[in-house]
């Protein structure tokens, strides 16, 4: 509609235009005539006053006003004039003083010496006035003054005014012309006498010229319109200006010819009027006739649905187009309330916004709004959108509506919506792939993506065993709820049979068509009315695995959908393959093939993270290294398909003498490791014996072939932090070698230190059982000085072990093996009194005592420090418990409680080997110590490694702010201790200082003082 508008502003600009340049032709016209006149009456010339002899003459007086009203009515022509012109009011205040003045001089008879101011009229004779103009043209003039001040002044309806005296004027002056035209020279009314003719034209044309000045506002709007009205009115004003007149002139010359009598001749004039108005009136119906056939026509040829509704909400105008949306006769919709267009619901509601809308009507376009449901006249409802335009008329308010049934489009973006959500799904599990290493996860996150991302009702992944014709539902996701537990109905299940067995997609779209089935209307009543079973395929195979999706709506699954849908089966097919493959290749990776037991790559890899947890946790870690005897033999007798049958033979056989966190791997060939996790190598030499008995057994080949088995096997335990997994392994290999060496069929374990295994392990335990008894252990000593002043401070007591027939054996053997068989107990018991009675009397001297943890965590622990303080008269101050952070994290609190008694009892507390353990800062603020002990492996490389440094130099400070002592352990280098100077470290001790002492050797040290470097 915008459009239209421009289009007609700009033909009403170019009308503006064509009136302007009529009104300035009138205006000059209107100049030139009454400057002739003028002119005549100065020269003197008749003509130019009276135009013909016996015509009345035009005054001065009445040529200065027409000059006047012509240069007022050239100065107001312009659409652009201002609304305040001071000229043109001047001009106009003039005119209306001398029409006024003379009018007066009309009423009360007084002359007031106007009449032949400029100019003396002595033609007219005295009782006609001489120089004053005719009280008609006085009229007029007044009424043009008036007229133009009145459109200067902003008023309400000052326009309407205007031309309302402007058309008074041509009134007034064309019925003096009339009179000219039945000879009629003079006559005298009260308000009303014959003027001039040249006056009467001039007036006439003053008179139109002042009404085409605002040609598109009040009473020339309708007239000036380019609309049928005003083009109609046009054509005819000739024809109804011209044919009365001529028709009355006829009659008069046939009355005074004495054709017929008067009253014939006022019948002749009457018939001819009615003949006129008759003519003109359908001339105008047929023009209105024709706009409105045009109006109805565009209307019917509309592409949209169209109607036209009152204020009442009446429609009065229907095209063609909205009859066939609402599948109404023609015609049928004129005459009805648009509320029942409406559906049931909506008309209410709809009757208080349409009167609201009414009131302040705006136009709106088609998707703005409230969602409608229109009804047609068959009772079916469709989706529209309406558009409103509001139109004023002549004879009220209406409102343009346009209709759009927007079914099919809903439709096709609720299709597109669809497969969008279809492409979302196939993207999500396109980018899942990618990330998914198992099937598990593929299958949960494909249904929870079609779900989420797809909007379906449900997703299942469901397994179909076709033996035993049963499906498994191996992951479901739905909207509303998890369903994996459900049992599938019975259409389900033979979709999903269907889908399997044949290989092919299977959808049933319409469940809720079949009312009288219950299996489709058990699944409508979840919610289900569609549903598609997609078969899975991982390999050539035939597939067991479907993905069954179910819609909320009937006809859900539509082609392009399915297709999408197909795509995404594919895709998850394909992701199964690759798992499939993935799996075989991490199982051929980590497995044995012949016998399924872990290869070397998975053994290797569990005896580092036994081996780590062992020292986390100060554990027991010990293998197994068999390799069966003689068998070549049976390679060379059985050939390799029957070695590798006694292979698995074999395997099978050790698994059952292992528990389920023990690890069983085909090492090669014929050898193989047995990983013993928590167990000792006492506990090892159980399982050895147990192999061994298993595998004499019997072994039966083929059904008929026998033999027996035999295998050499080599027993080796972890020591902690002592060797890494080849060491371990070999250690194993070297035993299980000297087991062959010997004629296999046998066990035996590894001796560190020596080249040989011992026969048992559990020699050394009973070794060391007796030594206690038998006085083997002594105890050593090393000072501890205070960095600064060199002073020793305390002595760490060290058991040695001096074995009769071994020597001296390392603690690292001996005491792992006393923290596992519990000797630990009596033998710390024994280094803690020993080492109170040789020092209680050395004053003011510390002695460091070890407490392992399985000694911490007894239960008489306090009991037993205090009686020995008590026999030994040892100072409670003087005794220093080291701990290691491994034994305080199983139980914190019951470690805390134990070192505050510890402390009520004076004795000190110190943590050993700080910073290979797992306290962390908020346990070391609540653990009641002393000191901390920086393990010697930081030490070592405190000059070498920055990161050494930077560790050792963090603890100190750390330990500082805790107001905790801190000693290092393990010093070696003046450059080591003079470091540990700078970064503020309290105590050291270490090969610098001294080595292990016996007890009266550590006490002459401690008499004197080290010399500590200051640079």
């Amino acid at each position: 509609m915008s459009g239209v508008n421009d289009t007609h502003k700009v033909a009403a600009l170019g009308s503006q235009r064509a009136y302007s340049v009529v009104v300035n032709f009138i205006a000059w016209a209107v100049i030139a005539v009454g400057i002739l006149v003028v002119v005549s009456w100065v020269l003197d010339i008749e003509a130019g006053k009276h135009i013909l002899p016996g015509f009345q003459s035009m005054k001065f007086n009445t040529a200065l006003c027409l000059i006047a009203c012509g240069l007022v009515l050239w100065r107001r022509a312009p659409a652009s004039a201002s609304a305040s012109d001071p000229i043109a009011a001047f001009l106009a205040l003039f005119i209306l003083v001398i029409s006024g003045l003379t009018l007066f001089e009309y009423g009360s008879g007084w002359p007031l010496g106007i009449d032949n101011l400029a100019i003396l009229d002595t033609a007219t004779a005295p009782e006609r006035w001489p120089g004053r103009m005719s009280g008609a043209t006085a009229l007029c003039f007044s009424l043009i003054g008036a007229a133009w001040l009145i459109s200067m002044i902003p008023m309400r309806h000052s326009t309407l005014i205007f031309q309302l005296f402007a058309l008074a004027v041509a009134i007034i002056s064309a019925a003096a012309m009339i009179g000219y035209v039945f000879g009629v020279r003079e006559f005298r009314l009260p308000l009303f006498s014959t003027m001039a003719l040249h006056t009467a034209v001039l007036l006439v044309l003053c008179g139109l010229g002042m009404l085409l000045v605002r040609p598109g506002e009040g009473l020339m709007s309708s007239a000036t319109s380019r609309y049928i009205g005003g083009r109609s009115l046009r054509r005819l004003l000739p024809f109804i200006a011209v044919t009365p007149i001529l028709a009355s002139w006829l009659s008069m010359q046939g009355v005074l010819a004495g054709h017929y009598s008067d009253a014939f001749g006022f019948a002749l004039s009457s018939l001819s009027s009615i003949l006129v108005l008759g003519f003109v009136s359908w001339l105008g119906a047929d023009a209105l006739n024709c706009e409105e056939e045009r109006f109805r026509s565009t209307i019917d040829a509309s592409p949209v649905a169209t109607v036209m509704i009152d204020q009442g909400g009446i429609i009065r105008i229907a095209n063609r187009l909205v009859h066939s949306v609402f599948r109404y006769p023609d015609h049928g919709l004129v005459g009805l309330s648009v509320e029942q267009l409406l559906s049931e619901p909506l008309r209410q509601s709809h009757e208080g916004y349409r009167r609201e809308y009414m009131r302040n009507p705006t136009q709106r376009i088609l998707g703005v709004g409230r969602e409608l449901f229109a009804l047609r006249q068959d009772g079916t409802e469709f989706q529209a959108e309406i558009a409103l335009n509001p139109v004023q008329t002549a004879d009220g308010r209406y409102v343009m509506a346009a209709v759009v049934d927007i079914t099919d489009r809903v439709a096709a973006e609720q299709k597109i919506l669809r497969l969008n959500r279809m492409h979302k799904v196939l993207s999500g599990i396109n980018t899942l792939i990618v990330r998914t290493e198992t099937r598990d996860s593929l299958f949960e996150g494909s249904t929870r993506i079609a779900v989420e991302d797809g909007e379906l009702f449900a997703a299942l992944i469901v397994h179909y065993d076709s033996n035993l014709q049963q499906c498994e539902i191996l992951h479901g996701h739905t909207a509303e709820e998890q369903i994996e537990t459900r049992l599938l109905i019975g259409l389900e299940v033979d979709s999903i049979r269907e889908c399997v067995q044949q290989n092919r997609v299977v959808v049933r779209n319409n469940l809720a068509g079949d009312p009288g089935d219950d299996d489709p209307a058990d699944l409508a009543k979840l919610g289900i009315r569609a549903l598609a079973a997609f078969p899975l395929a991982s390999n050539s195979h035939s597939p067991e695995v479907a993905l069954l999706l179910c819609g909320r709506e009937s006809f859900f699954f539509d082609e392009p959908e399915l297709r999408l849908l197909l795509e995404v089966a594919g895709d998850i097919s394909f992701a199964m393959a690759n798992l499939d493959k993935s799996q075989e290749l991490a199982y051929l990776t980590h497995f044995d093939k012949v016998t399924d037991l872990p290869n070397r790559l998975l053994l290797t890899d569990r005896l580092q993270q036994a081996m780590l947890q062992a020292d986390s946790y100060q554990g027991n870690v010990s293998i197994l290294y068999m390799d069966l005897d003689r068998f070549k033999q049976v390679n060379d007798s059985f050939g390799h398909a029957g070695g590798d049958e006694v292979l698995r033979r074999v395997a099978e056989r050790i698994g059952e003498c292992v528990g389920k966190a023990d690890t069983v791997s085909r090492w090669g060939g014929d050898e193989f490791i047995v990983l013993l996790p928590g167990q000792s190598a006492g506990d090892a030499a159980g399982v050895a014996n147990a192999i061994s008995e298993a595998l004499h057994s019997l072994i039966v080949l083929g059904g008929s072939r026998e033999l027996f088995v035999s295998c050499s096997i080599g027993i080796a335990e972890y020591l902690h932090k002592s060797s890494d997994v080849d060491a371990l392994i070999n250690s194993a290999r070297s035993a299980m070698s000297t087991i062959k060496e010997q004629g296999g069929n046998n066990y035996r374990h590894f001796v560190s230190g020596g080249d040989q295994a011992s026969d048992d392990g559990l020699e050394l335990e009973t070794s060391l059982r007796q030594a206690l008894g038998q006085k083997q252990f002594q105890l050593y000593y090393q000072p501890q000085i205070d960095i600064v002043s060199g002073r020793v401070l305390g002595l760490e007591a060290l058991l040695r072990w001096h074995h009769p027939t071994q020597g001296m054996i390392a603690p690292n053997r001996f005491i792992p093996l006393a923290e596992k068989t519990g000797l630990i107990i009596p033998i710390g018991e024994w280094v803690l009194r020993e080492a109170c009675g040789q020092v209680a009397t050395q004053h003011g001297l510390k002695v460091a005592v070890n407490l392992s943890a399985r000694q911490f965590h007894q239960k008489d622990l306090v009991a037993m420090i205090r009686r020995i303080l008590d026999e030994t008269g040892m100072p409670s101050a003087n005794l220093e418990l080291e701990i290691t952070e491994s034994a305080l994290i199983y139980d914190v609190e019951l470690a805390i409680a134990t070192m505050e008694q510890l402390n009520d009892l004076g004795v000190s507390v110190s943590l050993d080997d700080f910073g290979t353990g797992y306290s962390s800062l908020s346990y070391l603020k609540r653990f009641p110590i002393d000191m901390l002990k920086i393990d010697k492996s930081f030490i070592d490389e405190v000059t070498t490694d920055p990161d050494s440094n930077v560790i050792v130099k963090t603890i100190i400070v750390m330990a500082h702010s805790l107001e905790l002592k801190v000693i290092a352990e393990g010093v070696e280098t003046k450059e080591q201790l003079t470091m540990l100077r700078e970064h503020g470290c309290d105590q050291a001790q270490g090969y610098l200082i001294a080595r292990p002492l016996l007890c009266q050797e550590a006490l002459e040290i401690a008499a004197q003082t080290f010399v500590v470097p200051t640079s």
